[in-house]
């Protein structure tokens, strides 16, 4: 994924805590089909461009939710960790 935009840091924080690759990541892009983003307003969160968040599964099924945020065509991976059932609640539930 060409636009897809990873720091060395968000990289050795998502290898070091989940085991997570860049390669995850992107594989829960090209399998997030419904275009559903949730929008991450919590007053400590908040950014400038704003920062998204979405449940997706990779290639093993191994479901993630991906943080990350769009600006100028490219999207900055901000982190990526398996959900918790709250999260998963609220994505499930949001249009």
């Amino acid at each position: 994924m060409k636009n897809l935009i990873t720091s060395q840091s968000v990289l050795d924080h998502i290898w070091e805590k989940h085991q997570l690759r860049r390669v995850d990541v992107e594989e829960c892009f090209f399998n997030h089909f419904e275009p559903k983003y949730i929008e991450d307003d919590r007053t400590q969160n908040k950014t400038n461009p704003p920062t998204y968040w979405f449940i997706s599964e990779n290639h093993q099924s191994v479901r993630l939710k991906v943080v990350c945020v769009f600006k100028d065509g490219q999207v900055f991976l901000k982190t990526a960790y398996p959900p918790n059932e709250v999260e998963l609640s609220i994505y499930n539930n949001s249009k």
